[in-house]
């Protein structure tokens, strides 16, 4: 049984006070090694997209902003671009059945938002996923975090939100 990581959004344009704080966390979690596979995605705000039209929002419209976080740049060698809250798409599922995972990890921003809808999307493609909830953050602070985390604990089970911090007896229990 393989397990992937998958590392939501962690981006230079979701990067604020609200979330920096886990970029450590994660960052020592990949120099870990614990996963057989690492997968990135990165959020692309092109026009046109739901994102401008209904919500105002054009962050995320730069090169710069889109970029993966410098510290975690490294690590991404697998990196799928999405234009909507889920990464899960024809792509993903590709390297997913490719690679025959059967665990996602998941972590990254925003966890009320991105997080959550991966998760739930792989639920519903009857892949196991498992959220790494003190890896991950929003933009909406702590409230927005754990209303993600609630949600997810509903949809995808307590059992399948992690926490803690991760090694390998933990993932290795799941």
């Amino acid at each position: 049984m393989n397990t992937l990581l998958f590392v939501v959004d962690v981006q230079n344009g979701f990067v604020s006070s609200k979330t920096e704080f886990v970029l450590e966390r994660i960052t020592s979690l990949l120099q870990k090694d614990l996963f057989d596979f690492v997968a990135f995605t990165q959020f692309v705000n092109e026009k046109p997209s739901p994102y401008r039209e209904y919500l105002h929002w054009s962050k995320l419209s730069t090169s710069i902003e889109q970029e993966i976080y410098p510290e975690i740049q490294p690590f991404a060698t697998n990196v799928f671009k999405k234009g909507i809250y889920s990464a899960i798409n024809a792509e993903t599922m590709k390297f997913i059945k490719d690679h025959n995972i059967e665990k996602v990890f998941i972590l990254g921003m925003d966890t009320d938002c991105c997080v959550l809808k991966t998760a739930v999307d792989l639920f519903e493609n009857h892949i196991h996923p498992i959220v790494l909830a003190h890896y991950s953050a929003s933009n909406g602070g702590k409230v927005s975090h754990d209303a993600g985390v609630k949600v997810l604990e509903r949809l995808i089970g307590r059992h399948n939100t992690i926490h803690s911090e991760v090694n390998v007896d933990i993932i290795s229990a799941i």
